[in-house]
């Protein structure tokens, strides 16, 4: 697949594993047919689109909330915002996982204002109520001023749904949505293979973004922006030749080849320099190379099978091209998975509390533990040389200016482009994104959200 083709067959698409068995999870999923329509640009910026979203979204889907390993110990607690609402996730005294509404039951005052702590129990910082970590309220202050009409039912935090999955911590706020395995479908079963509840976190960093949430997430389901933003990584990533899979509940993949030479690259037979660093990295010297760029990527494949002992996750599970590329998956609604072996890039899209033309981005990076310091990261994650990857400690969460470059150089990249995106749309000239079967991906889970909004109580 050196060239691209004129023919593309939109409902058979492009499989990156033509010998796949159609049981496998390699397989490529029948295709769904999402319309031709253009998306009306105000839903990008409208806030009457935005207030829909938080009324018949936010609170009915499962949300990725944060790592179970953030609550390992009783009494650990992290905070979770999305939009305007606020959720306390907490290792219980009983030990269970608990989450509660972030709110005091006397005027409304967020409990808890930083991200992550340990508690015997949460005491508002105004009038100073109290709760245990089960959520049971066990001091009012100068209760004997209080009639008891106005301390009348239950003064307890309010709960919110709670399940795991993968090392995931994920709330919902609907006590009528559908369980968490129910929800997500496919996915448990195809990435079971990566492990992720033995991954720890190596980075963890947020920075605001003044684009609509759903912009930003756009860019990322997507290969289609790379040859004009993300040029320099041609040589090494197929950024045309991809297999592009949609599930049910919005959930949604794509299948890209590392390792390979993109058909826009001019140079398709020779083994270029990153193609031969990726050699290196696998114990291959490059100059003994016999052969061509298109050899490469297999070449890969078969050095970590044989060394598999460097990767710290077994790879038993794995199929041959899970060692070399990039299987992106969308946790609807807003979590994306750039998955390798060596981990993965986790990139989360949470809604602004006001602003339906900013966004906060959460990038986590999760790695197998790596105690082989010749062992690498793909570089577009964007963790720096020299961070400790044994899972020893868990870094603190930092907070970046968009473009002060702790996103890494990729993501950096769209982080300066898509507000551009952003500020188009407002144009008159501008009737609405027409989607090319490259962003299918984007379509379905738009139509997804649209089925939540007309969902009506």
């Amino acid at each position: 697949m050196d060239t691209k083709v004129n023919d593309y067959a939109y409902e058979t698409g492009w499989v990156l594993n033509p010998q796949a068995p159609a049981e496998t999870y390699e397989a490529k999923a029948p295709y769904v047919d999402n319309g031709t329509g253009l998306l009306d640009p105000k839903r990008y910026y409208d806030p009457a689109f935005m207030r829909r979203e938080m009324d018949a979204l936010w609170p009915r889907a499962w949300l990725i909330a944060g790592r179970e390993s953030d609550v390992a110990e009783v009494g650990d607690y992290f905070k979770f915002d999305v939009g305007s609402e606020s959720i306390i996730v907490v290792r219980s005294a009983k030990g269970r996982i608990r989450a509660f509404y972030n709110v005091c039951q006397h005027r409304g005052t967020r409990i808890v204002t930083n991200d992550f702590g340990n508690a015997s129990k949460f005491r508002c910082m105004f009038h100073s109520w109290a709760w245990t970590i089960d959520g049971a309220i066990s001091e009012v202050t100068d209760r004997e001023t209080y009639r008891p009409q106005v301390l009348a039912g239950s003064l307890d935090l309010p709960q919110v749904r709670c399940e795991t999955w993968g090392g995931w911590v994920f709330i919902c706020m609907d006590a009528d949505t559908p369980p968490l395995a129910s929800f997500l479908d496919v996915l448990p079963a195809h990435l079971a293979a990566y492990q992720f509840d033995k991954m720890v976190v190596v980075k963890d960093v947020e920075v605001v973004w003044p684009v609509n949430w759903k912009t930003a997430l756009d860019a990322f389901l997507e290969s289609y922006h790379v040859h004009a933003v993300h040029p320099e990584i041609l040589p090494f990533y197929d950024d045309y030749f991809q297999q592009w899979d949609l599930y049910g509940h919005g959930m949604s993949r794509m299948l890209m080849m590392f390792a390979a030479v993109s058909p826009r690259h001019p140079d398709q037979s020779g083994v270029n320099e990153v193609l031969a660093a990726m050699l290196r990295e696998v114990g291959v010297d490059p100059a003994h190379f016999k052969g061509s760029a298109a050899d490469v990527r297999k070449t890969i494949q078969l050095a970590k099978m044989s060394n598999k002992e460097r990767l710290s996750a077994s790879i038993d599970g794995y199929v041959p091209n899970q060692l070399t590329d990039d299987w992106a998956y969308h946790v609807f609604p807003n979590v994306t998975l750039n998955i390798h072996p060596e981990g993965a890039l986790v990139q989360r899209f949470r809604p602004h509390p006001t602003d339906p033309e900013q966004f906060i981005y959460d990038v986590t990076v999760l790695v197998h533990p790596i105690l082989d310091p010749s062992v690498r990261l793909p570089a577009y994650m964007g963790v720096p040389d020299g961070t400790d990857c044994t899972g020893a400690v868990r870094p603190e969460r930092r907070y970046l200016t968009r473009g002060d470059g702790g996103l890494g150089h990729v993501l950096e990249q769209d982080s300066m482009l898509v507000p551009w995106v952003q500020r188009g749309m407002h144009s008159r000239g501008f009737k609405g994104a027409r989607l090319s079967e490259q962003e299918q991906r984007v379509r379905h889970y738009h139509r997804e959200i649209d089925r939540y909004l007309s969902l009506t109580k």
